[in-house]
């Protein structure tokens, strides 16, 4: 910690230098006069002032008032604290309005007195500078250092997101799954004004569509059954902070309207609410899907997207972005206990991948051999045993696998037709948090297939006369 003392009596100063040393890791600096403690406060930047009011022989002299006044003019927030006699507590109530953080008085001047208040600026100095190594953290994590890569693609949503980050306008992330438009997101929202507030994302393919629907607006009590008690929606909950609705395009058509009607009118009513509640979020959507195909189907609403597309971010896959595959593959590898060194022929052979799940899949590859590598130098034949891409023949060698174990089952179970369908139809709806048009894509049929397949397979059975 660096202290300022400014007192005109050297023998003042030498007193409050002999206090101050009892304290560990404290510099302390001295200056005489108000053009001294300038010319100094021009050259460093020290974590407390301790100011005498009057600093000269002149009983009108109030140079401690006007070096305060100045520094609080000038923008300065370095905590001052005044140092004076007891007949001058008019100045120093004077000096407290200008901007001093507190007071200590020359006649009851002891280290009971003078340190104390020293080592709680101390303390606010300390929280400061955690406050701003969290912030660094959490922009190294979150904010546009997050967003790695020196490509011109990279760089390009890098700009976008600095250039729109304290806008209020919806924007529109889209890119392939496993890009990292959530990573944009949070950008998006760490670059801004409201980084103090919420950052609030929605799955909007978690949940079926009533509970999406309480989710985001939020329900009071006896809304619906089981809605026992009132709960915030999480238009609320984002407060002045942001929202994002990931995977937009899956929302269904009957949300899909309410929302517009929220975009337009910046306005929420809760399930069951007489009352309408202000939206102060920004909205930020997201999705990997075709939105315009998805249009020309009628499965999603034409108004909405271009109410949400006031501004587009397209997240580059891997594929259109593989120089920065070294940068990433180093980041990622630097998060993690284990240290690896991968050498160059290993990060041509990374590069030659085809890498359809993006960056996510490069992610999960790279902690994959940090868990499973027996050295820490990755070479290619390291990779080949523990990155490699199953090939058509081993995917069939799998399935051919499984159907002999399925088949084994015990007669008793009935048809092992059935009986496989059920656990995969079950597994598949489960898995998509009850959302049967994301588990029919999961599956690799269409909504109503495997509706129909599900009612046949859970229908109950007469039972044997």
């Amino acid at each position: 910690m660096k202290i300022l003392i400014v007192d005109d009596q050297r023998s003042a100063r030498r007193v409050l230098r002999q206090m101050l040393s009892a304290l560990p890791d404290v510099e302390l600096v001295e200056a005489g006069s108000v053009d001294e403690a300038l010319a100094y406060l021009e050259r460093s930047s020290p974590d407390l002032l301790l100011v005498d009011i009057r600093l000269s022989s002149d009983a009108r002299d109030r140079g401690g008032l006007d070096l305060i006044r100045k520094l609080r003019s000038a923008g300065s927030a370095i905590p001052a604290v005044i140092v004076t006699s007891l007949f001058e507590l008019a100045e120093v109530r004077e000096a407290m309005r200008s901007g001093a953080q507190d007071y200590v008085l020359k006649d009851e001047l002891c280290p009971e007195t003078l340190l104390p208040v020293v080592e709680r600026f101390r303390e606010r100095t300390q929280l400061r500078g955690e406050i701003m190594q969290l912030r660094e953290r959490i922009e190294s994590s979150w904010g546009v250092r997050a967003i790695i890569g020196s490509s011109r693609a990279i760089e390009n949503v890098r700009r976008l997101v600095v250039r729109v980050a304290d806008a209020s306008a919806t924007v529109l992330i889209r890119g392939q799954t496993g890009t990292g438009k959530e990573l944009v997101a949070r950008a998006l929202h760490e670059s801004s004004s409201r980084r103090n507030a919420p950052f609030v994302a929605v799955n909007c393919t978690a949940l079926p569509g009533a509970l999406i629907e309480s989710l985001v607006f939020g329900h009071e009590r006896g809304a619906f059954t089981g809605a026992e008690r009132r709960a915030r929606g999480q238009l609320e909950v984002a407060g002045t902070g942001t929202i994002l609705l990931d995977e937009i395009a899956e929302m269904p058509m009957e949300l899909q309207a309410k929302l517009l009607r929220v975009l337009e009118d910046r306005r929420f009513r809760p399930l069951g609410a007489e009352d309408e509640r202000p939206l102060q979020a920004r909205v930020l959507a997201s999705t990997h899907v075709d939105v315009e195909k998805r249009i020309a189907e009628g499965r999603f609403r034409e108004d909405l997207f271009y109410r949400l597309n006031v501004v587009t971010v397209r997240v580059p896959s891997l594929a259109e972005r593989l120089e920065d595959l070294p940068e990433l593959v180093l980041s990622f590898a630097s998060g993690l206990a284990r240290k690896l060194r991968f050498d160059d022929d290993a990060m041509a052979w990374l590069a030659q991948r085809p890498w359809p799940g993006n960056v996510r899949e490069l992610r999960n590859v790279v902690e994959r051999v940090a868990l499973l590598a027996e050295d820490e130098r990755i070479d290619v034949k390291t990779l080949e045993e523990l990155a490699r891409v199953p090939s058509p023949a081993d995917e069939q060698f799998e399935i051919d696998r499984m159907a002999r174990l399925l088949l084994a089952l015990p007669e008793r179970l009935g048809s092992k037709l059935d009986v496989i369908e059920r656990a995969m139809l079950h597994q598949a709806i489960e898995s998509c948090g009850g959302n049967k048009s994301a588990a029919a894509r999961l599956v690799g049929v269409d909504r109503k297939a495997l509706e129909r397949r599900w009612e046949r397979l859970t229908e109950p059975r007469d039972a044997d006369p």
